[in-house]
């Protein structure tokens, strides 16, 4: 009797992209799921509808996404508030109404509670036998978007793995299912370039065998985790993690076997990469995905010992302060995790937080070692190591003349001179 009820509520809400953003007023706050979890069908008939829906907020984060909603004939219609940017918002920062919003990743279920979001458009995978649906490679903050969110419209798509954790939502919490099987989005890593593949190695050097580490998205994460095959018994407890995972897990190297909290599992929020690594995790009981409200709290955090953050920065300043955000006119990244991993890597009983960043940008011209960074997103005082290709930074307990003699030396060398005669003050 109970698979009769919810299955035939299922297919009683089953609808067309169409008839779905139908639904959507004008005006109102949409909220997109976010990364490789966008549900491209939903939003495709949003900017279909766009002149229908104008003046309509979009709230996501967009790294991961095609950006279609911020393409200049979307422009006069939408106006978009990112969590977490990324460089296709450049038109629509500069053409456009589109704002960036600095907030921790652990605190955006918070926000959203406070928040009026009439719309969600979500993707989740085929409902099981029990009516539950699998959220996949993207929970977040949906969880608490689902509960709070007026009308919740779903794209039902066959290609979403099932992973588990916390990632299971009953069709009796969705208002309307769009049934659209197409690839989800991928990230495919690109070739790594000499100085990213230094920086991996002087990485690996930090991370001891038996601790558990978080790491990101990009270049620099990918060779950070190829220089760690060779340590022993790793574990990982992550924002979001990429198919550079597999080998290590495949070579023996990450097997959670002293992770403290959640022993045995790979935790994180989100799972982002190419199409072989989301069969890898489908059904995969060594995954597990859980809301920010608990694999970013630094309740979580302070309980795993011997956890290591690493992050990249776009520059960071001869005291130790991190911009990750912004470089120039408008936000290219954003606070994301990045404050609240290092926070539980202070908390962690043994915890380390690294910083790993190239030292120069734009072909050599500007140094990523700056005087005074652009913008505050990490505090000098949270941050034990910055790593470049030139080495080792270590800051923790050195004096403010001690980080600048540390920070210059992992300079490059056309800078150091210039960096050397600068007069900082707390």
């Amino acid at each position: 009797m109970k698979f009769i009820m919810w299955k035939r509520y299922y297919d009683s809400r089953i609808v067309t992209a169409e008839q779905a953003i139908s639904s959507i007023l004008p005006n109102q706050s949409i909220l997109i799921a976010p990364l490789s979890n966008e549900p491209q069908t939903l939003v495709e008939q949003l900017i279909e509808q766009r002149h229908r829906i104008q003046t309509s907020y979009i709230y996501t984060m967009v790294q991961g996404s095609r950006c279609k909603y911020a393409s200049s004939d979307c422009l006069p219609f939408f106006k978009i508030r990112t969590f977490l940017s990324s460089p296709l918002l450049k038109g629509a920062f500069t053409e456009g109404d589109c704002d960036y919003i600095p907030i921790n990743m652990s605190k955006i279920p918070d926000w959203l509670k406070h928040k009026e979001i009439e719309t969600v458009l979500m993707q989740v995978s085929p409902p099981n036998e029990k009516g539950f649906c699998s959220l996949g490679v993207s929970v977040d903050f949906m969880k608490t978007a689902i509960q709070y969110g007026k009308n919740i419209i779903a794209q039902v798509n066959s290609e979403v793995p099932w992973i588990f954790g916390d990632t299971a939502v009953h069709v009796n919490e969705i208002d309307s299912f769009v049934v659209s099987n197409r690839p989800i989005l991928e990230m495919s890593p690109k070739p790594l370039t000499d100085v990213e593949r230094k920086i991996g190695e002087y990485v690996a050097e930090i991370i001891p065998d038996k601790s558990t580490f978080q790491i990101g998205v990009g270049s620099i994460a990918e060779s950070v985790l190829l220089n760690l095959e060779h340590k022993n018994d790793l574990g990982v407890h992550t924002g979001t993690f990429t198919d550079g995972i597999i080998r290590l897990i495949e070579k023996g190297v990450i097997n959670n076997k002293y992770k403290n909290l959640n022993k045995g599992k790979i935790v994180a929020t989100n799972i982002f990469g190419t199409r072989k690594l989301y069969d890898y995790v489908h059904n995969n009981p060594l995954f597990e995905l859980y809301s920010v409200e608990y694999t970013h709290d630094i309740n979580t955090l302070s309980k795993i010992q011997n956890f290591y953050s690493i992050n990249s920065a776009l520059e960071v300043d001869l005291t130790g302060q991190i911009n990750a955000e912004k470089f120039g006119s408008y936000p290219i990244a954003g606070v994301g995790g990045q404050m609240d991993f290092i926070k539980g890597s202070q908390a962690s009983p043994g915890g380390k937080s690294i910083i790993a960043l190239p030292s120069t940008a734009k072909n050599d011209s500007i140094s990523r070692i700056s005087k005074k960074v652009a913008y505050v997103t990490s505090l000098k005082s949270e941050i034990d190591y910055v790593v470049t290709e030139y080495g080792i930074a270590t800051l923790l307990g050195k004096s403010q003349k001690e980080r600048m003699n540390e920070l210059i030396t992992i300079a490059h060398p056309a800078f150091r001179d210039e960096l050397r005669s600068s007069n900082i003050t707390v």
